[in-house]
């Protein structure tokens, strides 16, 4: 199953890259570890992760072609 990632702000930054696809995650949480071993320069960064464009929480379920995206905190004004 192929998870699009896309890294906003100073999370896309800190890794180099803006978009990225993951394979065989099933939930936020596997994609969460997947992509923290990977980049391990996350594992101290605080972001939320949202869905097609919606906030979750780390059990929320994936399917085939989800967006997944690290967002850095913000702030409106």
């Amino acid at each position: 199953m192929n998870i699009h990632i896309r890294f906003f702000g100073s999370l896309a930054d800190l890794i180099g890259k803006s978009k990225l696809v993951v394979n065989d995650c099933t939930d936020v949480l596997s994609v969460k570890e997947k992509i923290i071993c990977e980049y391990p320069q996350l594992k101290d960064s605080v972001f939320l992760i949202s869905v097609n464009k919606k906030l979750v929480k780390d059990n929320h379920l994936l399917e085939e072609g989800n967006e997944i995206a690290f967002l850095p905190p913000f702030a409106g004004g």
